[in-house]
C-alpha cells in the first residue's frame, strides 16, 4: 500500500471514532510515519457517554498496543472552552455529556439536525484544536473508497478552520481490507454485532437494530426513552429523536416482549455507525 496518503503533516488530528475503520486508518498513519505520530499530529476520540463499553476498551487497547497517545475529549458546554480531557478510567459511561447537551437545547437531535454530532464531536474537537493555538489544521477521517457518497460530502468546500483528508479513500481501501487487517491482530473491537456499534441507541440505526439493542441491553436503551420523556422548551413539550417511527419507550417494550428477527440491513446505510458520527 502506498505510504503517501498516510504521510500526514501537522497540525492535524486523526479522528478516531472507536470503530475498526478509523482504527485501521490510525495504524496506517503510524506505519507511514515510522511508528509514531509526527509533530503536531494527534489521534483524537470524542466520547459522548453513550458508546458501548467495548468501544471504549478498543480505543484504550489501540493506544496501549501501538504505543500511541490518544486524546480523549468530552463535551461540557457550548462555549470556546467547552470540553474536558478524560481517559479510559475517567470517561463518562452514563450519557453525561449527551445529557448536558440536551439540557441546553429545546429539542432533541434527529436525522436531519444532528446536533449531537455537531456539538459533542465536531465542535468539541474544534475547541480542543483552538486551545492548542491552531488557526488551521487537517482533519483526517476514516472514510473508505467504497463510501464514495460520504467521501464526496466530506470533501465539499466549507468555511471551516480545517481541511478534510480521506487517506483511506485515496489509497483504495475497502471494508474487506479493514476486516482482513483486524483478523490478523491480537485484539479487536469486541461488539456482539453490527447493531451494537458505536453509540448504543443512535437514532440513525434502523428499527430492528434498536429493538435488538432493547432486547440485549434494556438498561442502556432506557436512557433514550428517559430523554424523550423529559418536557423541553418554553412549552414543556416532549420531543422525539425520530418522528417517523415509534418512540424509544415503545421500541424498548418491543425488544423485551416481542423481539423480531434482526436484519443487519436495517442499519441506515448498511453501516454500523462506524465513523458515521466522526468529524
Amino acid at each position: 500500500m502506498s505510504v503517501k496518503p498516510f504521510a500526514i503533516a501537522g497540525p492535524a488530528i486523526i479522528s478516531v471514532s472507536g470503530g475498526r475503520t478509523s482504527g485501521y486508518m490510525l495504524r496506517q498513519v503510524l506505519e507511514a510515519n515510522g511508528g509514531t505520530l509526527p509533530t503536531d499530529v494527534y489521534a483524537v476520540f470524542a466520547n459522548t457517554g453513550r458508546e458501548m463499553p467495548a468501544t471504549l476498551d478498543f480505543v484504550r487497547d489501540m493506544g496501549a498496543a501501538w504505543n500511541v497517545p490518544i486524546v480523549w475529549l468530552e463535551f461540557t458546554a457550548r462555549r470556546k472552552d467547552g470540553f474536558r480531557v478524560v481517559n479510559h478510567n475517567s470517561a463518562s459511561r452514563n450519557g453525561e455529556p449527551f445529557a448536558a447537551l440536551l439540557s441546553a437545547q429545546s429539542g432533541l437531535p434527529n436525522p436531519v439536525q444532528r446536533s449531537c454530532t455537531t456539538e459533542m464531536k465536531i465542535r468539541t474537537i474544534k475547541r480542543w484544536c483552538q486551545a492548542q493555538g491552531w488557526a488551521r489544521w487537517l482533519n483526517v477521517v476514516g472514510l473508505r473508497a467504497d463510501e464514495p457518497g460520504r467521501v464526496t460530502k466530506a470533501k465539499q468546500p466549507r468555511r471551516d478552520q480545517w481541511t478534510m483528508a480521506t487517506p483511506l479513500a485515496e489509497a483504495g481501501v475497502t471494508v474487506n481490507d479493514v476486516a482482513k487487517f483486524w483478523r490478523a491482530q491480537p485484539f479487536d473491537l469486541a461488539l456482539a454485532g453490527r447493531w451494537e456499534g458505536n453509540c448504543d441507541g443512535c437514532f440513525l440505526k434502523g428499527r430492528s437494530a434498536i429493538i435488538r439493542m432493547a432486547h440485549d441491553h434494556p438498561e442502556r436503551m432506557q436512557w433514550w426513552a428517559d430523554m424523550e420523556a423529559i418536557p423541553r422548551g418554553t412549552n414543556n413539550v416532549k420531543r422525539r429523536f425520530r418522528s417517523d417511527r415509534e418512540n424509544y419507550e415503545t421500541l424498548l417494550y418491543a425488544g423485551q416482549h416481542q423481539l423480531v428477527g434482526y436484519d443487519e440491513t436495517m442499519i441506515e446505510g448498511g453501516e454500523p455507525c462506524d465513523g458515521g458520527c466522526g468529524v
